[in-house]
């Protein structure tokens, strides 16, 4: 009851951070963790201890999932050489090297815990990556590559965390062996996430349509993915992205419009309360981390954690400077100086904050060693981590919007949106050219959609006349505005109606139903235009 209390305290005050977002102009990672830091040193509320298996169990199945479900397959196919290269190249590069480093300046790491502690801060965290950058204007590509490095390397880290935790408690390690088991954890991983929406496939006709099981079962999936993975001892991370990304590539035709929308609310929701309630939690972890720690050691340790976070730049970096992620072969001209490569570049190498995932897996070391001694370093370890985590997310988290503002990169997105709305318009006009009825009513209002269509089609096609396009979009919008206002008469009698007694509450609920869903669509439609104008 205790802890249920916290909670009930926190998203409060998450609620309160939320409402004033938009005038401190700040990502709401960036934000949360700079409350919770505040609330952990005035101690105004009580801290929720972030246990390992809440991170691995409850929270990251979830938003693995979401960001799986919202990749684009034959993006991630494109780029998947570069991915590959980031999320196991560079995370193994990178744990390296900070083993080397801890093991060199640091007293009392031996090899295998500076190895644990280099897996630890290799990973790029999935949960700060989609959370910062998802409001973001980013080209489909650098997207596609950072969401698919985060997915990818939270997997590798993990099991180079585990081989070095296994050397930390027994004393012994091979590379050989290590070697062997990343390659079976990974594949056993990925199986079980395969089979599992294999399964789901099979099985989802007996749910006849039903939105609130189909959305049901699919919430259950990412935690039954992960938990049997990690309990088989496999990778959960990857049972779990790989479900996600199956599930999303048949949804289209697997999945009715009702559940469709059913599940984007739900998980629209969902991931933004664990993300605002994670990262709150992650900045109220102070406390309880430098509770074991001198505190004449803080300064130094300090110091450490600022070093390796420069020395993780440096190296996400040079190896991005070193492999051709891009190609040249599109204009330098664009953008002078900065051309669209370089400015990719820049953002991709910026791009690599640390998040909760790191902070459980240095919780998750254990206290002892097989032969029962302490493992003294713990408690510097956890308290390392969490100062690199806390840098790479106050300042490349803070600055990585204002980064990208500046350099503007290119999107290819308003051209895409054009050219698919032509495609579609072009397959309605040949289907209703193709229709064939003898009754005179469905003959006229077959005239009557063609015409609209080919209207449309041809707005569509002429908008590179930036007065005619602007125009329509004006139309449109003030059109769409009038309907807005007509839905609001409405409710208002609506409502006249029910507390007067007039009507029932199950017709008002009806009409209350179809109101709404009317304005959902109107306001969609507005957002669209926005958004094509821009």
């Amino acid at each position: 009851m205790e802890e249920l209390q916290k909670i009930i305290w926190i998203s409060i005050i998450l609620i309160i951070i939320i409402s004033v977002k938009e005038k401190l102009k700040l990502a709401l990672p960036i934000l949360l963790v700079t409350a919770g830091l505040i609330l952990s040193v005035t101690q105004l509320v009580p801290s929720i201890d972030m246990s390992p298996e809440m991170i691995f169990y409850i929270v990251l199945p979830p938003i693995l999932f979401d960001a799986a479900w919202n990749t684009s397959i034959p993006d991630f196919k494109k780029e998947f050489s570069k991915i590959s290269v980031l999320a196991i190249g560079l995370v193994f590069l990178t744990t390296t090297v900070i083993a080397l480093l801890v093991h060199t300046l640091i007293p009392g790491f031996s090899w295998p815990l500076a190895f644990v502690m280099g897996a630890i801060i290799s990973p790029p965290d999935a949960v700060a990556a989609t959370s910062i950058t998802k409001s973001l204007p980013l080209p489909q590509k650098l997207t596609t590559i950072l969401e698919g490095e985060s997915l990818l390397n939270d997997a590798s880290a993990l099991i180079a965390y585990k081989c070095a935790v296994i050397a930390v408690t027994s004393g012994v390690f091979s590379f050989w062996d290590a070697g062997l088991q990343f390659i079976s954890i990974s594949l056993g991983g990925l199986v079980i996430g395969l089979v599992i929406g294999f399964i789901f496939l099979k099985l989802h006709k007996y749910f006849n349509g039903n939105s609130s099981a189909e959305t049901f079962a699919v919430i259950l999936l990412p935690f039954a993915a992960y938990s049997l993975a990690e309990h088989l001892g496999y990778s959960g991370v990857l049972a779990v992205v790989l479900l996600g990304m199956f599930l999303s590539w048949n949804s289209i035709s697997l999945f009715s419009a009702g559940s469709r929308l059913q599940m984007s609310h739900f998980w629209e929701v969902i991931i933004f309360i664990l993300n605002g309630l994670i990262f709150l939690i992650l900045g109220m972890q102070l406390p309880a981390i430098i509770s074991n720690i001198q505190d004449s050691d803080l300064p130094v340790l300090v110091f450490y954690g600022f070093l390796l976070f420069i020395v993780l730049v440096v190296i996400r970096l040079a190896v991005l400077s070193l492999f051709p992620l891009f190609s040249n072969n599109r204009s330098g001209k664009e953008g002078g100086f900065l051309t669209p490569s370089k400015k990719e570049y820049i953002i991709l190498s910026w791009s690599g904050m640390r998040g909760v995932v790191s902070l459980a897996a240095a919780l998750a070391l254990p206290f002892k060693d097989h032969q029962g001694a302490v493992i003294e370093q713990r408690d510097t370890v956890l308290f390392i981590c969490f100062i690199v985590i806390v840098f790479t997310l106050l300042i490349q988290g803070m600055t990585l919007p204002r980064l990208i503002s500046m350099i503007k990169p290119s999107s290819p997105h308003k051209q895409e949106e054009k050219d698919l709305n032509i495609l579609l318009l072009e397959k309605s006009v040949s289907f209703l050219n193709d229709f064939i009825s003898n009754d005179d009513k469905v003959q006229a209002a077959l005239k009557s959609m063609t015409e609209k269509l080919e209207r449309e089609k041809y707005q569509l096609m002429n908008s590179s006349e930036e007065t005619i396009f602007s125009r329509h979009n004006e139309w449109k919008k003030t059109y769409f505005t009038l309907e807005l206002q007509l839905a609001e008469c409405q409710r208002r009698a609506l409502v006249k109606g029910y507390h007067t007694g007039d009507f029932t509450l199950e017709i008002i609920r009806k009409k209350e139903e179809e109101l709404d869903f009317w304005t959902s669509t109107i306001h969609h439609e507005i957002a669209a235009i926005d958004h094509y104008s821009e």
